[in-house]
């Protein structure tokens, strides 16, 4: 497949793969920053053994939102799908930042197999 120059970044067909690529880079950061403050979370005293990942999960969902939310990456416009509200694009981006890097990279890969059977 050709890649093609646009007004974003370079075009797959009609995928942005430096928006992707940004989307990957979020993921990776979220990853590292989850990995930092594990040690942290699990040092509290005070709060329970069974709410300690889930602690770190909302940490690495919420990172992920405000990240999607100030670098104004939405994966619908990154994958040309048309949506009436871009604030649930930019909230979507970034719960799929929040799971990390291989969730993003499964999410993507699934999304665009079904894109190129005409489901979407």
């Amino acid at each position: 497949m050709e890649y093609t120059k646009g007004k974003v970044g370079f075009l797959r067909g009609d995928i942005n793969m430096d928006g992707l690529a940004l989307v990957s880079f979020l993921a990776v950061v979220v990853e590292k920053l989850v990995e930092i403050f594990k040690d942290v979370v699990y040092a509290i005293p005070f709060l329970p053994d069974k709410f300690r990942p889930l602690t770190l999960e909302l940490l690495s969902l919420v990172s992920g939102i405000i990240l999607a939310f100030q670098t104004n990456v939405n994966f619908f416009e990154l994958l040309n799908v048309k949506i009436s509200n871009p604030m649930i694009g930019i909230v979507t981006t970034g719960l799929v930042i929040g799971k990390g890097a291989n969730f993003a990279h499964d999410f993507f890969q699934s999304f665009c197999k079904t894109k190129k059977r005409g489901v979407v």
